[in-house]
């Protein structure tokens, strides 16, 4: 009688123990999954072929539970199954962090809107620049959180799928695509400008290249980023030289042009006002590819100049993708597909 009393309560011990496990493995991916549903978007569709995805990420998880849920049916993987705890908890403390680091951005986001209402001259007013700085460093965290912390200086990409008309000269000879890559800016310099571009291209929907001006060639840009940049961010390190490319107007965005002169001076510091010595356009980073193939030489054959109301004559925008590096973003590093907006797109 002992030793069967002793039996089963080991066999309770043991079950206590399992369902203690389960019930944490259920908390954790809980956990995660309302997180990252509260904090997405809605119809923002988030793809990644390298894994990146918090929904691939949620279905790796959710089969490696019931991999070893089964395994450790008869005792065994235990030691497996409390790594898939440790890793569903870690991810679920991850995307919590990110959903407070968002939380913190757009608080301080509506302060500083709320000052430059004002017509305060932010880049001299103490508390503008206290309030920018706070704002700026949020964005870092924010960053890195959302789309990967990396060693090199500049590791965030963004690829355009263009697809020229009918109407551009050379259509017979080189036909409808073509593509343009660009490399942000640091974000030690102007954090917002490229997180608010990240945004754009993750949850890009739609746009085109619409002017044929003689200094840029500008950009609608329809997302799930409705408005303007909160301040105007400018770093004196990153001048608008050619083939830069920065947010149009002011308030800048969310539409935006490529520099196809050097615009340091119609777009830097003072330029387009008198108000503001110090004011200029909002900087996004420059083109890497794109220039030595044509392709924005290309984009500047659009029949007409200026703003094109023929929509016909318009350089589609149907897609773009976010690229990181593949590893650390040592220089020679691979970069790899983060996002991509959806194929299938309506039209501009």
């Amino acid at each position: 009688m002992g030793y069967d009393a002793n039996i089963k309560s080991k066999r309770a011990v043991k079950q206590q123990r399992l369902t203690i496990i389960f019930t944490l493995i259920g908390l954790a991916l809980a956990c995660t999954f309302a997180v990252n549903f509260l904090r997405r978007p809605k119809n923002t569709p988030v793809t990644s072929k390298n894994g990146s995805g918090q929904l691939q990420q949620l279905t790796l998880r959710k089969k490696q539970e019931e991999q070893v849920v089964a395994g450790a049916s008869d005792g065994k993987n235990n030691d497996k199954l409390l790594r898939t705890i440790a890793d569903a908890a870690k991810a679920a403390d991850t995307i919590d962090l990110e959903a407070k680091a968002a939380q913190k951005v757009a608080q301080l986001e509506q302060y500083v809107r709320a000052i430059k209402k004002t017509g305060v001259i932010m880049e001299t007013d103490e508390e503008s620049l206290a309030l920018t700085s706070q704002l700026q460093d949020a964005t870092r965290t924010l960053i890195k959180l959302r789309y990967g912390d990396f060693q090199v200086t500049t590791p965030y990409r963004i690829k355009l799928d263009l697809e020229f008309q009918s109407t551009i000269p050379d259509f017979d000879s080189k036909g409808k695509d073509g593509t343009v890559v660009i490399e942000l800016a640091p974000i030690s310099l102007i954090p917002y400008s490229v997180y608010n571009f990240l945004e754009i291209a993750r949850t890009w929907k739609n746009g085109a290249f619409h002017r044929n001006a003689g200094h840029v060639l500008q950009a609608i840009a329809r997302s799930n980023v409705k408005q303007s940049m909160p301040f105007q961010e400018y770093s004196k390190e990153y001048p608008h030289k050619k083939y830069t490319v920065g947010y149009a107007g002011r308030p800048s965005g969310p539409e935006f042009y490529i520099s196809i002169q050097n615009n340091s001076g119609a777009h830097g510091p003072g330029s387009q006002q008198q108000h503001n010595p110090y004011e200029a356009d909002c900087i996004i980073g420059r083109v890497i590819q794109g220039v030595e193939d044509g392709t924005v030489d290309r984009i500047h054959t659009m029949p007409g100049k200026e703003f094109l109301s023929d929509k016909n004559k318009w350089v589609l925008i149907r897609r773009m993708h976010i690229l990181v590096p593949k590893g650390d973003g040592s220089d020679d590093d691979e970069y790899v597909e983060f996002s991509s907006s959806p194929e299938v797109l309506p039209d501009v």
